[in-house]
């Protein structure tokens, strides 16, 4: 029997080699739509062995879309202008593990496959890791195992798994952005002053790895400010109260200078590589200097490395990503906004109102709470003569859980960003990969309760059988309760797939995830529009 950890390491693992499956299957038996965007060029004299042949049906399907960018990036390097809107971490992870394939398979496969199993092995290992860790924010954030245990199955499944496993970047962020998120709940580690510099590392990796990347710098000033008033300021006015000698008053303010200087450092770190990336655009393309490219990456169709020519060298502040976008794909305030959209609307909507509704809900739930920020009330001296007890809101979720306050504003930030600026049916995969809010909404939501009381019979039996001598973990039986001793012995059985749900909220939950990530994969490998 697996523990509720293993479970989820396993069915991570399951759920991406499902996909390589379908979009191997679907790739083979659909013809590829004729979709007029960006295809790398291929070089004339690349070698193609039969190995190879293979290697592209049964990975082909994943070279789709954005991932086209990224193959050719890790292949060639930043060769035009519009490559500069997709952050460089992954694609030199993905170059990086092909060096090591390419030495010991450089004889059957040519450097092109090697990158596309690259970026697949990638995917996987982090995807795990990803669902590793957003286990254990889950259960430091919503102290329930079986809710962690719910939203990270869902997290396994979620609308978006294509792109978590095609050469996309969503993968790496969400590790790191769900990494980032459980560093700043630590309460011990290399820790200074209440703040954990190494959170500083995720956050400036998933600032390296796509550009809402630096929302997450919230998190740690967030954190700090709250470490601020609620640990640092009534420690220094307790000390300040039972003070006898008023001469060492200075030396109470240290813990503030501390904070302050601990808070700096670690934005820095995370601000450092996203400052060398941009030093590195700026140089590439603002510089005048011959490109030195072969002849078949020379498309004058593209501003090619060296010109000096785009408008973004000259601004204040040289940053290159908001230009591109407005550039070559005409992102802008509300300019999606058009007719022939509509069905990317509606492909987007789920995702969106399912998290507007519960973020909203959740500050008029807890409006007290939002306008003291999240902060405990016996801190920053904020009384009431009656208890707040919400009555007609008590089934809100994340209700009087200040500890969500911060993520939902995170989330509900992203949400309102992707309808105003964004190409909307993007929302699906952004959303999906920055924040852990969806997965506990609709773990929240789903009914899926215990296993039949015959079957709790069983499990009951079960863990007396084998447990004897032993003190069985609650956490154990609580998760084979929800699943069932048959489940908790398969590595892919979960109850998103074997269980019926009993109300109409869960069974449209399970229908949407299960939904999209099936027709998701069937699209997307064969260049149709999708998420």
């Amino acid at each position: 029997m697996y523990s509720p950890r293993q479970k989820i390491l396993w069915f991570a693992f399951t759920t991406r080699v499902t996909v390589i499956v379908l979009q191997a299957i679907f790739n083979l038996i659909i013809p590829d739509h004729e979709a007029n965007v960006f295809i790398s060029p291929e070089d004339p004299n690349l070698r193609k062995t039969h190995a190879d042949f293979v290697v592209d049906k049964l990975l082909g399907g994943f070279k789709r879309w954005d991932a086209q960018y990224f193959i050719h990036i890790a292949q060639y390097g930043y060769t035009y202008e519009n490559c500069l809107a997709f952050f460089p971490l992954f694609p030199l992870l993905v170059r990086y593990v092909a060096y090591g394939l390419n030495s010991l398979f450089g004889t059957l496969l040519n450097f092109h496959s090697t990158l596309l199993i690259s970026a697949t092995i990638l995917n996987i290992g982090m995807f795990i890791k990803s669902a590793d860790v957003l286990h254990r924010l889950s259960l430091r954030v919503l102290r329930s195992e079986c809710r962690a245990y719910k939203s990270v199955i869902l997290y396994c499944i979620n609308p978006a798994s294509i792109f978590f496993s095609a050469p996309y970047s969503e993968t790496l962020f969400a590790w790191m952005s769900f990494y980032t998120m459980f560093k700043c709940t630590e309460n011990e580690s290399l820790r200074f002053a209440n703040i954990d510099i190494l959170s500083g590392l995720p956050a400036g990796f998933s600032m390296m790895t796509r550009s809402n990347g630096s929302v997450n710098l919230g998190f740690i000033l967030y954190t700090s400010f709250k470490n601020v008033i609620e640990r640092t300021l009534p420690e220094i006015v307790y000390k300040y109260r039972t003070l006898k000698h008023k001469i060492i008053l200075p030396l109470l303010l240290l813990p503030l200078f501390t904070s302050f200087i601990s808070l700096f450092l670690t934005v820095i770190i995370a601000l450092l590589p996203f400052l060398l990336v941009q030093t590195y655009n700026y140089f590439k393309y603002c510089v005048h200097s011959d490109h030195n490219l072969p002849d078949f990456l020379s498309n004058t169709e593209y501003v090619l490395p060296g010109s000096a020519e785009s408008p973004w060298c000259n601004s204040t502040l040289p940053l290159s990503y908001s230009y591109i976008q407005t550039h070559y794909w005409d992102v802008g305030f509300f300019k999606y906004y058009k007719l022939k959209q509509i069905p990317n609307f509606l492909l987007a909507a789920p995702i969106i109102l399912l998290v507007l509704y519960h973020c909203l809900s959740y500050i008029f739930c807890n409006i007290r709470l939002c306008l003291r920020l999240g902060l405990k009330t016996s801190v920053i001296g904020y009384t009431n003569k009656m208890p707040y007890r919400p009555k007609q809101y008590s089934k809100c979720f994340g209700t009087n859980d200040p500890a969500m306050f911060v993520y939902v504003v995170h989330m509900l930030f992203l949400c309102i960003f992707c309808i105003v600026f964004v190409h909307i049916q993007v929302s699906t995969r952004l959303l999906a990969s920055a924040s852990p809010i969806l997965y506990w909404i609709c773990s929240s939501k789903m009914n899926v309760g215990p296993t039949p009381t015959s079957d709790q019979n069983t499990i009951n039996e079960h863990f007396r059988r084998i447990g004897i001598g032993k003190r069985i973990p609650p956490h154990h039986l609580s998760i084979a309760n929800l699943e069932g001793v048959d489940n908790m012995y398969s590595k892919w059985k979960t109850f998103i797939i074997s269980r019926k749900m009993p109300d109409f909220h869960s069974r449209m939950i399970q229908y949407y995830f299960i939904g999209y990530y099936l027709i998701g994969t069937v699209l997307f490998s064969n260049f149709y529009p999708w998420t």
